[in-house]
């Protein structure tokens, strides 16, 4: 094993908000050269980097990541190199959770990545450089927590309906249904459409299929193998090929190469 995760739950009032914090110990053993491949799961992460060495990311050319990144939504598989150990705290927010924290709208950094100062200006600058000082995953995790409470009193958008949705969204994860948007979001379709498309850069159909990506890697990661038959079915697809074609789309491979060479990707599934 080269890689090792763990994650950590935030607190109860951020939920609806971040999926997990995590640190990450990538390229263990010190390769020369060592990538994997990222899965999608339509989440935004910032990632601290606790050490002066980074991963390397690819905009137009390969480059050292920031000290503090912020990676934003992805519909597509991308790769991350690693030519050290390196060692990260995440977190990983929801795309109206970096919204309703920051004020940011994930929509100008969807599909790519950025130094989050830039971004999210120079709070999270000393935010992440504090994350970096603490000694201990606990202290980290207790400061995350005050520090993004705070936040979130400052920039919560209390009648925000694209968050209503996305929220819906994740709860009948694997079973999308627009006809249920439609029916408890008190907006037009039209508005709706827009306005979601507008603040996070993803349409709310591709939303909806990478919250069923995650509840097909939520279901082979805890069986170990993949009944596309039996997943097809669950998922409401209309049949394997489309399950399999869908699959391919986000993860760039069929589910069976995937299931053999697991070890090359980060899977992360949001919950």
């Amino acid at each position: 094993m080269n890689t090792l995760f763990s994650e950590y739950p935030p607190a109860e009032k951020l939920r609806l908000f971040i999926q997990s914090y995590w640190t990450g110990d990538f390229n263990i053993n010190r390769e020369a050269s060592f990538s994997q491949s990222v899965v999608p799961n339509g989440c935004v992460e910032l990632i601290i980097h606790l050490s002066d060495f980074h991963c390397s990311l690819n905009k137009r050319v390969w480059c050292k990541s920031p000290d503090f990144t912020l990676l934003g939504v992805f519909t597509k598989p991308y790769e991350v190199k690693f030519s050290e150990n390196v060692q990260v705290f995440g977190i990983r927010f929801y795309p109206d959770g970096i919204q309703n924290v920051f004020g940011v709208p994930p929509s100008v950094f969807f599909a790519t990545y950025e130094d989050s100062v830039d971004v999210l200006g120079k709070s999270v600058q000393r935010f992440c450089t504090r994350i970096r000082e603490l000694q201990s995953v606990n202290a980290q995790l207790q400061f995350a927590n005050e520090f993004l409470t705070d936040q979130l009193g400052r920039h919560f958008l209390a009648h925000d309906y694209t968050h209503q949705a996305m929220s819906l969204i994740r709860k009948v994860a694997g079973e999308p249904d627009y006809q249920l948007l439609k029916y408890q979001i008190p907006i037009s379709d039209r508005q709706l459409q827009r306005e979601f498309k507008n603040r996070y850069g993803i349409t709310i159909s591709d939303y909806m299929r990478l919250s069923r990506m995650n509840a097909i890697q939520k279901y082979m990661d805890s069986s170990g193998s993949a009944n596309l038959t039996q997943l097809s079915y669950d998922l409401n697809f209309f049949d394997q090929s489309h399950f399999i074609r869908e699959f391919k789309t986000y993860v760039g491979i069929t589910p069976g190469k995937f299931s053999r060479i697991r070890d090359r990707f980060i899977v992360n599934p949001a919950h």
